[in-house]
């Protein structure tokens, strides 16, 4: 990449504001109902699900109003800067690791949907068995990368996560904030459950998580959001090959170009394949303006017309277990194959010490990152980059 064009982008970056867009440009007082969400929620190629419910509830056009925000993190923010004053009405995207803290800030109400038989028991008990949340799609984090020179010498029968820590991994590697992302909070957890910690009990004894992420920053790229990172692994000058997402992320070459150019990565451990599992779900605000609409779009959200479009749109698994998987998702690594991480980590363990664990690794990124026998001219921007990274998201705390 360009280091001038870098240096402009990343400046242009911080000047931005951060907040919300809205899809529509109604006034409050014509909206009936109100959903805050993630800025790629059924996005590629695209569905309009806020047209859809409309059509389906027999509701004037424009009368649902959903704004679009960065991810998970900056929906429950917002919600929990109107808690007195509710303005939305649904949140979606909240996952199995952020609902621990949206059940301390009592931001949500239980609601049981009508057709909760069709759900998968295993999601729900896995993300809120009270249903504070209801899940809609399920996907596992893995590394997600371009099949090229590179990338085809590895033998996914036997990578290990420790791999991309060797010399043939400098600089291709891009992942996601874990303090701002959903798919980057899910890897911080995958190595904390490989590596271990005091109250882990490690998979693989080959590393200390915390070390891991203090060599890793040396020569990896990240970025605040999935979207960003897709942008950039797609962008040529920036001559990447791999990238934090999900196992199901190769679908979407194969579902919609016929191109299997692209593959999906997990470490492997005694011929086992382990990833952790992400439910996504959504729920209604609590005092919500208008509790009966929310929760009939509850119900269409995991309704068989929904989602049918979490395959082909959404790129993960749906909830709803009378959802055909489409023939294009053959060529993934099977969902039934990969033991899922989450059991090494306890839904109490998670709510004690995720905070802890994100200061550990924001320590062990920025030691990684100014450790001055990784500097070289080749990278100098990466930690610049790094150090910003860090400051906007203190600055954002100093004055939530």
């Amino acid at each position: 990449m360009n280091k001038k064009l870098f240096i402009l982008q990343l400046f242009l970056l911080i000047a931005s504001p951060i907040g919300a867009t809205s899809q529509s440009n109604i006034s409050s007082d014509d909206v009936s109902l109100t959903i805050y969400t993630y800025d790629s929620l059924l996005a590629d190629p695209g569905y309009q699900f806020d047209r859809a419910f409309e059509a389906y509830a027999n509701l004037p056009n424009n009368s649902v109003n959903v704004v679009f925000l960065p991810d998970a993190s900056s929906i429950l923010t917002k919600a929990n800067a109107e808690k007195d004053s509710p303005i939305a009405d649904v949140l979606i995207g909240i996952d199995n690791v952020l609902v621990n803290q949206i059940r301390e800030l009592d931001l949500l109400t239980p609601y049981q949907p009508s057709n909760s038989q069709n759900l998968n028991q295993e999601l729900v008990s896995g993300l809120a068995s009270d249903y504070l949340l209801t899940p809609y799609d399920f996907g596992v984090i893995s590394l997600w990368h371009l099949n090229n020179s590179f990338t085809n010498s590895i033998n996914a029968n036997e990578f290990q996560l420790n791999d991309i820590l060797s010399p043939d991994f400098q600089n291709q590697l891009i992942i996601q904030n874990p303090q701002l992302s959903s798919p980057g909070l899910g890897f911080l957890l995958s190595t904390i459950a490989l590596f271990g910690d005091e109250e882990v009990t490690s998979l693989d004894s080959n590393n200390e998580w915390d070390n891991f992420w203090r060599e890793l920053s040396a020569s990896t790229t990240i970025t605040s959001s999935w979207g960003d990172a897709i942008e950039l692994l797609y962008t040529e000058e920036a001559n990447k090959s791999i990238m934090v997402s999900y196992t199901t992320s190769p679908a979407y070459g194969a579902c919609l170009y016929d191109d299997t150019t692209t593959s999906a990565l997990l470490p492997t451990i005694n011929s086992e394949k382990y990833g952790w599992q992400q439910i996504e779900g959504l729920g209604i605000v609590k005092n919500s303006p208008n509790m009966d609409l929310a929760k009939s779009f509850v119900d269409w959200f995991v309704s068989d017309e929904l989602q049918s479009q979490i395959y082909l749109n959404q790129w993960m698994y749906p909830a709803n277990e009378n959802v055909a998987m489409p023939d294009c998702y053959n060529q993934i690594i099977p969902y039934n194959n990969i033991k899922p991480l989450n059991n090494q980590i306890s839904s109490d363990l998670l709510s004690q010490n995720l905070d802890n664990w994100l200061q550990q690794w924001e320590l062990a990124w920025v030691e990684g990152v100014t450790d001055t026998s990784n500097l070289n001219t080749n990278n100098w921007y990466h930690v610049l980059s790094s150090f910003i990274a860090i400051m906007i998201i203190r600055l954002n705390k100093r004055f939530k």
